[in-house]
This record gives structure tokens, C-alpha cells and sequence, in this order.
């Protein structure tokens, strides 16, 4: 191992950020007469170094001087494919590299022609998976949020299989929504083609919490505390342009979820997807991203114009690779907490949504010292049921009665 370890150090110092038209070829040779042997250092650390990153090193190394050679064949790409996934199989996180060599692939299947291109997004894919998960680090256990629906069948028939539907950004209403989309729009090939891949691949569920998540994705922001996004905003409920704008003008109805902290991915589990939640940041000046070449992923898909700030958005954003649906469904059993029927909601749709929730339970997990153990206890409580109405006594409010069933 150390011999070998010797030879893939000479190797990164030879080529690393030094690969040209000129020496593409003979980087690619170097690393074709020595691969078979240099892999094996994967899973082992000699002389203080981490073979899972010195191998993925030689990986990124090798797809750079592949996309630089004239010409490229299926055969070095193939080669590469396979080398990657055996890398994939053995190394639970790396997501950078990974990420990086994934990005390269997509380019190198562009290089072959139009014919490729197909290839090409599968790859870029597997690129935005792994950069999707590097910018996720945190899960939420008990994380309640609300959602305020139209009364329609996809309603029903979400609360019959106990799912929670997730849609393109695409299908939004907000015709600005995710900046990455607007610098997807170039005329750059491979920009479009790097949109199609998230386009096909990104899903997002939207919800109301004013309340700022406890802590954040980024490791250089000060941690949050829970604070309320808006001091001065009512409970979420109560939110009457949320009422006007998404539950049909009070025909229809608010859930109130409570979500375990396994509805997220880290992306390093074995699921072949990533998801995570994040608070939206509302933005006074969309042009700029009309004017960048480089977005970051807080941006990516959690930003939005002033306007809409009163909406107090969390997103769950979830991208699988290999879906090319426009609308997915997450099993999410037993998170419904409270339904809110609008002030005009019909008794025919209440009695509809009573019925498919009879006898459901909200269930929870909280940890607990047990005998000088942590344990997971669960807790389980009935959905309330609660009708909005005009409040009476102050003009220009709604108030919450709950429903006794």
C-alpha cells in the first residue's frame, strides 16, 4: 500500500491543476496502466492520508484529462462510468468528489455529439444529487408546518394514501421562482442541458411556519433560535392571504403537520434521493441574478421577491435522479396534527375530509432519559378538527373554534 501510495501522490502532483490539451493524453495513460492496483488504497489510511480521498483524487484527475482529449470514445468514457459507481459503492460520503467527476462526465458525453446528450443529463443528474446533499447537513424531529389546500380530488386522495405531494418548480404560480432556472436560460449547451437535469429531477413542497428553523445548513451562519420570521404576523392559521390565495377564498381548508425527522435524506442514507428543508429568503432585487454566472444553493431554490413574504415559506425540496415526473408522493403516515376548514368550506367537503381521517392518529418521538438510557417514546394523540370563522368582535378577523368529533 505505502508503494502505492507513493505512486498516486507523484501522480496528483504531476497533474493536478495542470491538465492541458497537450498532456491530457499521456495523464490518461498514466492512470490506465495503474488504476487496477492504485484502487485498492480505498479504505485505508497510510501515512496519515485518506485513500477514499486520494483515489476519488485520481478519479476527478482522470475525468478532466479525459475531457480534454481529442478525440474522446465511448470506450476511455465507459472506463471512467465504471470506476465512479465501484467508487460510489465503497465510499459513503466524498460528495464533492464525487460531484466534481459526475459534472465532468456529463461534459465529456456532450464532447461526442448530440447523439450523447441523453447520457450527458443522466450524468449531470447524478452531479446536482451529490451537490444537493453536500449543502444539506441537518434533520428536523418533530418540525410542525402548515399547508393550505384547495378542496379538489388530489387533496382527497392525498389524504387517503397518507402522501405528501411535491411538484416541479415549473408549476408554480410565482413565475420567478428559483433563480437557478433564470441562469439556466443561457444559450450555453451545457447549461441546458444541466437545466434539464434539474428540471426533471427537483421536486418541492411548499408550507407556512413562522418560525425560523433552529439552525441552519451553513456552517459560517450563527445559529437561530427560533425566532418569527415576522414579529408582528398572526398565528399561521390565521394568515388571510394565505386563505384568499391557496384555499380557494375559504372553500377550502389549512392541515397543520407534524413531520418526523426521517421525511429528510441526507442523501448519504441508502435512498437514492436527497431532501431537506429550508426557511425561503424573501429578496428586494431579482435582477441580480440576471447578471451571475454562479449561483449558490441557498439561492438556488430558496429565494423570492419581496412581495411574497408574507406567505412566511418553508420549502422541502427533494430530488431524486433517476424520477421524471413533474408530481411525486412521499408517504408521510400519521403527520397530520390539525385540520382548519375555511369559514366557507362546504359540509359536504368536511364531512368528505372527517371521514378519510377517522380513527387517524398524529403520532410523534420525543427522547427521553429511561433507566440511564436515552429511549425514543412515542407519543400519540388525536387530529383536532377546528372551523375558521369570522371573528365577531373584531372587523377584519378570523378566528379558530375547535370542532369537538
Amino acid at each position: 500500500m505505502q508503494t502505492q501510495m507513493e505512486e498516486i501522490q507523484s501522480y496528483i502532483n504531476k497533474y493536478n491543476e495542470n491538465i492541458t490539451a497537450s498532456n491530457a493524453q499521456q495523464a490518461v495513460d498514466d492512470f490506465l496502466a495503474n488504476y487496477s492496483t492504485w484502487k485498492h488504497i480505498v479504505g485505508y489510511l497510510i501515512d496519515g492520508k485518506d485513500g477514499e480521498k486520494e483515489y476519488g483524487n485520481l478519479l476527478f484527475i482522470f475525468s478532466v484529462a479525459i475531457s480534454e482529449i481529442n478525440p474522446i470514445t465511448e470506450g476511455i468514457i465507459d472506463t471512467l462510468i465504471l470506476e465512479i459507481q465501484e467508487y460510489e459503492q465503497k465510499v459513503k460520503y466524498m460528495f464533492a468528489i464525487k460531484s466534481a467527476v459526475y459534472g465532468n462526465l456529463g461534459f465529456c458525453w456532450h464532447k461526442l455529439g448530440l447523439l450523447y446528450d441523453n447520457m450527458a443529463i443522466e450524468a449531470f443528474k447524478k452531479y446536482i444529487f451529490y451537490q444537493l446533499t453536500l449543502s444539506n447537513h441537518t434533520i428536523y424531529s418533530g418540525l410542525t408546518c402548515y399547508s393550505f389546500r384547495n378542496c379538489s380530488k388530489f387533496l382527497f386522495q392525498s389524504l387517503v394514501n397518507d402522501t405528501l405531494n411535491l411538484s416541479s418548480p415549473t408549476t408554480f404560480n410565482d413565475i420567478f421562482d428559483c433563480p437557478i432556472m433564470e441562469l439556466m436560460k443561457n444559450d450555453d449547451v451545457v447549461s441546458k442541458l444541466i437545466r434539464e437535469a434539474y428540471l426533471s429531477g427537483v421536486k418541492v413542497a411548499c408550507f407556512v411556519k413562522n418560525e425560523k428553523l433552529p439552525y441552519t445548513n451553513d456552517p459560517f451562519e450563527a445559529p437561530i433560535t427560533n425566532d418569527k420570521k415576522n414579529k408582528r404576523d398572526k398565528k399561521e392559521y390565521l394568515n388571510e392571504l394565505m386563505w384568499a390565495h391557496y384555499a380557494d377564498s375559504h372553500n377550502g381548508i389549512c392541515l397543520k403537520y407534524k413531520f418526523p425527522s426521517n421525511i429528510t435524506s441526507t442523501g448519504s442514507e441508502n435512498n437514492n434521493y436527497v431532501a431537506y428543508f429550508k426557511d425561503v429568503e424573501y429578496i428586494s432585487d431579482l435582477k441580480k441574478f440576471s447578471k451571475q454566472n454562479a449561483i449558490n444553493m441557498k439561492d438556488a431554490f430558496f429565494a423570492k421577491g419581496k412581495s411574497w413574504k408574507y406567505e412566511n415559506e418553508l420549502r422541502l425540496l427533494y430530488y431524486n435522479p433517476t424520477n421524471h415526473d413533474s408530481h411525486i408522493s412521499l408517504p408521510i403516515s400519521n403527520c397530520i396534527e390539525a385540520v382548519y376548514f375555511g369559514v366557507k368550506c362546504s359540509d359536504k367537503d368536511k364531512q368528505t375530509i372527517t371521514n378519510i381521517l377517522k380513527g387517524r392518529k398524529c403520532l410523534s418521538y420525543k427522547s427521553q432519559w429511561i433507566d440511564n438510557a436515552m429511549k425514543e417514546i412515542k407519543e400519540e394523540k388525536n387530529i383536532e378538527f377546528y372551523q375558521m370563522k369570522i371573528d365577531d368582535k373584531i372587523f377584519g378577523a378570523i378566528k379558530a373554534v375547535k370542532v369537538i368529533k
